[in-house]
């Protein structure tokens, strides 16, 4: 059974693929040019697209250069990741999106 730090790891390992893959199709293969281009903290990038913690305000800058909603995101965790199954209720299914917000608020 994961517990909630494993979770959120496993959470934000994911977003920073989806990420790394916006920077990809945005044209830029290097994180470093990409961090500079738009008035990034380039360490800090690379920790994000490194699955470690962002905060809100990051997030939302993010979704602002990539130019997709945090909904949109979430779609594409969700489409990427399916669903998590729930281990506390294991007959349960739980979107991506509102185990996002339940790690958050916890």
């Amino acid at each position: 059974m994961k517990t909630k730090t494993q979770k959120k790891e496993e959470l934000l390992i994911n977003l920073g693929v989806i990420f790394r893959q916006l920077r990809i199709q945005k044209g830029y293969s290097s994180a470093e040019q990409f961090s500079f281009d738009f008035d990034l903290n380039r360490t800090a990038y690379w920790r994000w697209e490194n699955g470690e913690n962002i905060t809100m305000l990051n997030f939302v800058k993010l979704c602002s250069i990539y130019n997709v909603s945090p909904k949109e995101i979430f779609e594409m965790y969700e489409k990427k990741y399916k669903f998590i199954r729930s281990e506390e209720h294991t007959s349960e299914l739980q979107s991506p999106c509102n185990l996002v917000c339940r790690l958050l608020l916890e």
